[in-house]
């Protein structure tokens, strides 16, 4: 008899705005083979679903707030369409992504370049001819582009991002097809099409800014092979049309860029609906010993379980598993029988800027949940330096259809003043790599490539407008648009007005920063001068000076390069460490980075005095404090310094102290310890735990330092001596002596070992035992390995995974732990299922051998044999608390289930939706596909230490681990000697070799029955 096997590698899915598609837990397109043996002999094709036509599809919306979905282009005018400009006269350029998901289903494998596909891709002009607000005609303007996603105008022709390219394309002739082809730059990664770069959109300082996503490159000029590459990873970039400077920036999220008025840039990745960029990698790089966590913040709620309101109905196969499932009496979510959704596609983030809509939208995000064939709009308010976001609509969504094709992928500010909305229009949008081979061979999954739709999202009672003709104006004609309520038309004239370089534009632009009443076209003004070169520093400091915070905001930034020339202007931006307004603060904290002189650390102190408490401003004061760290460090000590909140400056003095001990300057180490020495013991702690772990992290420690002045290497030997004591006194409090052990880590090894030896004892608590552990792991003695593997069977399971993070975090400890399993003082089974990876995909062929002879057989197993073999456990019996255990014992170090477990994978409440045969194969091949978010990276350090785990978060100076247990890890960029990835995900293949196929079973009837 024939089963169904319904599985899906998207327990690590990769999500993409425009193939993101895991809905409800479950895969949006898993086709519904009839299910197990009993149940059926053969298996049954997925029905397809029909598109509905052009004339029918308006009436498949339901709007909120008397809008209405209003059809303007349509197949065969356009297909795919994924990203979308208007030139100054409004005539329309689509990129239409037809290569989407790829261009030859027999030979695409995931996983692997996909260098082989076929250009599919093109660009499209279209016209509106007769004014009635749809368009009419369309051309081909260019073809023969791979995996376009994003498009800008410039001087008469367009920008466009097409990996592995960026194309300036031109039309010369006027018959909308691009005469001009010139490749700009070359070198993205052409990886997973999911995570492409996309979204080019032009800043107030005339730069223009992408969307980097996740698969990276060595970005270098087209016509330049030996030019020095930029190397991108989790960044987004930008380049000067000009001169096209190229950088890599914040960013490196999914599909998604835009800016609001102020200049403030959000982006969205598949579960983080809105997110701000609020810390800028070229002021981190300026401290390159301050790590930062992530410059990026989510203003909305994200996760797995943030609810969207689909209309659509139950695809069919869903409705055939639900009946199952039902008759089986199945424990699944209510959502699953319903069709209610979760956020797992969020693409297209707009922020919506003109003025044909009611007050409340203007400046709330809209973006695209493809999964679901919905829009979902968020209010977004200022909440300190950044912002929050919410959603508008309670339980309903401000556009829903019943469609389950209509694919809402993208937003365009139109000239017309409302959104447009770009349609994909695909039966299918899942990614193939999420889907098992047996299903997606019956899947056409470019169903619909020869479709798309563009709708405008339209208000009751609207009336279209004109067409623009901005391509004729006058240079003052354009000076005067700056005041359009419209942003399309503001920003088209600010590009224009920088094209053209007009000089005839200083006067009026002058005038319109004396006399005109809209903010935003002050600002547009301020920016328009810089890029005429014309902007002088009076007119800066009559920005530094306006009512306007935002406008305060920006001429602190302006002022910029002007500060070490221009003594007025430096004084202002000093006053300005006083302003009300938290973003101006926040800004002149920033920008003091490029000032000199006493006056800027009395500033930073200032800020830092107020502002503390919040993460960010104490993030931008540090950044700008390098070189005067120490000082700072001794004001904040022994000044007299009061803060708005201790909090902030204990965290303010943690950091500075960290810098201090990185910077590794001898006089400020000894000064500071020398004034240290008539201060509290507790102070003591505190300064010189953090000047220690700074320390560390450059390689060294207080020895070399000490020994340079009697007195200073005197307090250190009493401090040691005390820690001694303190950490062996039973009488003494836990956290007095853990903090006591991790002083003695900076001590000389051969004085600390004993002591530290001797709390390596059961009878000891585990709190004790942990810090002791991880104190030894910080020596580089070789002898450590054989301390802790010594006394291995006398440890409990929790320090055992403290000494086993030990082993693992120096390469030359890992042959001893080899040496411990091989002579089974240390079972093979008691190794982590991610250590077995790292050890197995190991770079020393040595390691990966010898791993491979102690537990690699299984993953040397085909994992369609593995998986033909455990298909046994769907017909047994299973025990949800034996499964419980199972968890505990193999899961919840990395998966959080219910209120057990640790975030470092997915969260296995997604699984409460799918069938036991899809948690099989999910658990057994891992590999299958992997998001760019959960691929194991290992990190070695110049110090000798290795750090391995998920990337989730990187700045200019920083890079963020997560590793199982929760632990989460910050290393300086400055330190790491380098990074390397197999690509594999950091749940590993071989958990058979654990667990038998009935406690598969256990395991599957805790997390569907739990």
């Amino acid at each position: 008899m024939n089963r169904c096997l319904i599985h899906c590698g998207a327990t690590l899915s990769a999500w993409h705005p425009l193939a993101a598609a895991k809905m409800i837990r479950s895969s949006f397109l898993l086709i519904c083979f009839i299910a197990f043996a009993l149940h059926a002999e053969e298996t049954l094709p997925f029905p397809q679903v029909p598109p509905t036509s052009p004339a029918d599809a308006e009436k498949t919306f339901r709007v909120q707030d008397g809008f209405r979905m209003e059809l303007i282009a349509a197949e065969p005018l356009v297909t795919d369409p994924v990203a979308m400009v208007y030139d100054e006269n409004g005539l329309a350029y689509v990129v239409e992504m037809n290569d989407y998901p790829y261009t030859d289903k027999k030979s695409h494998q995931p996983w692997k370049e996909n260098v082989t596909d076929k250009p599919l891709g093109r660009v499209r002009v279209l016209e509106d001819t007769d004014g009635d607000g749809k368009f009419d005609k369309s051309w081909i303007f260019a073809d023969n582009l791979s995996w376009p996603s994003g498009i800008a105008c410039w001087k008469g022709g367009v920008f466009v991002t097409a990996t592995p390219d960026i194309w300036y394309l031109k039309d010369i002739d006027g018959d909308h097809k691009a005469d001009v082809r010139r490749k700009v730059f070359t070198g993205f990664r052409k990886f997973n099409v999911q995570a492409v770069m996309n979204n080019p959109i032009w800043g107030l300082d005339h730069e223009l800014y992408c969307a980097g996503s996740g698969n990276g490159g060595q970005v270098r000029p087209g016509n330049k092979p030996e030019a020095k590459p930029v190397a991108l990873s989790h960044n987004d970039f930008k380049f000067d049309p000009n001169t096209e400077k190229f950088e890599a920036i914040t960013g490196g999220e999914r599909f998604g860029n835009t800016f609001d008025d102020w200049g403030n840039r959000f982006l969205c990745n598949i579960r983080n609906p809105a997110q701000h960029v609020v810390l800028e990698n070229r002021y981190l790089a300026r401290n390159p010993f301050l790590p930062v966590k992530s410059a990026i913040h989510d203003a909305a709620d994200a996760g797995d379980t943030i609810p969207v309101y689909r209309i659509s109905p139950i695809e069919p196969w869903r409705e055939l598993r639900a009946r199952r499932w039902t008759s089986e009496q199945k424990k699944i979510p209510r959502s699953e029988l319903v069709g209610g959704g979760v956020f797992t596609s969020t693409s297209g983030i707009t922020i919506y800027r003109g003025a044909a809509y009611p007050k409340k939208f203007y400046g709330a995000a809209f973006m695209g949940e493809v999964a679901n064939n919905l829009v979902h709009v968020q209010t977004v308010a200022p909440d300190g330096v950044t912002f929050t976001a919410h959603p508008m609509f309670d339980k309903v969504e401000f556009v829903a259809s019943t469609d389950t094709w209509f694919r809402p992928v993208n937003f365009v500010n139109a000239p017309d003043g409302t959104l447009h909305v770009l349609d994909m229009y695909r039966e299918v949008i899942e990614h193939p790599w999420s889907i098992p081979d047996d299903i997606h061979a019956q899947l056409d999954l470019e169903s619909g490539r020869d479709r798309g739709r563009i709708y405008r999202l339209a208000p009751s009672h609207f009336k279209n407008p004109k067409q623009p003709r901005l391509g004729n104006a006058s240079t003052k004609e354009l000076v005067a648009t700056l005041e359009n309520p419209n942003s399309w038309w503001r920003e088209t004239a600010h590009r224009l007005i920088f094209e053209r370089q007009d000089k005839e534009a200083v006067a009026p632009l002058r005038k319109r920063l004396t006399k005109s009443k809209s903010s935003v076209a002050r600002l547009n003004a301020l920016w328009a001068l810089e890029g005429l070169n014309a902007l002088t520093d009076d007119e800066i400091l009559r920005g530094l000076n306006d009512h306007d915070a935002h406008i305060r905001e920006h001429a602190v930034q302006l002022s910029e390069p002007r500060l070490k020339t221009s003594r007025k202007l430096l004084d202002k931006v000093l006053s300005l460490a006083d302003d009300p307004e938290i973003r101006v603060r926040f800004q002149t904290a920033l920008t003091l980075g490029e000032a000199k002189g006493p006056a800027r650390m009395s500033a930073l102190i200032k800020i830092a005095q107020r502002d503390a408490a919040d993460e960010w401003m104490r993030a931008a004061v540090l950044s700008s404090s390098l070189d005067s760290s120490s000082a700072m460090l001794s004001m904040f000590l022994f000044g007299n310094t009061d803060f708005a909140s201790n909090d902030g400056r204990n965290e303010m003095i943690q950091k500075l102290s960290l810098v201090v001990g990185a910077k590794m300057q001898s006089s400020e180490v000894i000064q500071l310890l020398l004034r240290l020495r008539d201060e509290p013991r507790e102070l003591q702690h505190k300064v010189i735990l953090s000047l220690g772990d700074g320390m560390k992290r450059a390689g060294t420690n207080f020895a070399g330092f000490v020994e340079l002045n009697p007195t200073a290497s005197k307090m250190m030997t009493e401090l040691f001596s005390d820690a001694e004591r303190t950490a062996k006194n039973s009488h003494a409090t836990t956290v007095e002596r853990t903090q006591a052990i991790r002083l003695l880590g900076f001590s000389d090894y051969g004085k600390a070992q004993p002591i530290l030896v001797a709390l390596l004892d059961s009878r000891e608590p585990q709190e004790i035992q942990s810090a002791t552990v991880k104190t030894l792991s910080s020596f580089a003695s070789p002898g450590v390995a054989e301390i802790l593997l010594e006394r291995w069977r006398g440890l409990t399971p929790v320090i055992r995974g403290d000494v086993t993070d030990a082993m693992f975090a120096r390469k030359e400890r890992l042959n001893p732990l080899l040496d411990a399993i091989e002579a089974n003082k240390v079972s093979a089974g008691q190794i982590p299922l991610p250590k077995r990876t790292g050890l197995l995909n190991h770079a020393d062929a040595s390691i990966r051998a010898r791993a491979k002879k102690l537990f690699g057989s299984s993953a040397t197993t085909s994992r369609k044999e593995v998986i033909e073999k455990y298909k046994p456990a769907f017909l047994l019996a299973g025990d949800k608390l034996r499964g419980e255990k199972i968890f505990e014992a193999n899961c919840a170090s990395c998966h959080r289930f219910g209120n057990a477990g640790h975030d470092l994978g997915p969260n296995l409440a997604t699984v409460r939706g799918w069938d036991s045969e899809k948690i099989l194969v999910n658990t057994l091949d891992p590999n299958r596909e992997v998001a760019p978010n959960y691929v194991a990276y290992s990190i070695d350090l110049k110090n000798g230490e290795t750090v391995s785990g998920i990337i989730t978060a990187e700045t200019a100076t920083s890079i963020t681990l997560n590793r199982a247990g929760s632990v989460q890890e910050t290393v300086l960029r400055e330190d790491v000697e380098k990074i390397s990835s197999g690509g594999v995900s950091l749940m590993p293949e071989g958990l058979e070799s654990t667990l038998t196929p009935q406690q598969f079973a256990d395991l599957i009837a805790f997390l569907l029955e739990h």
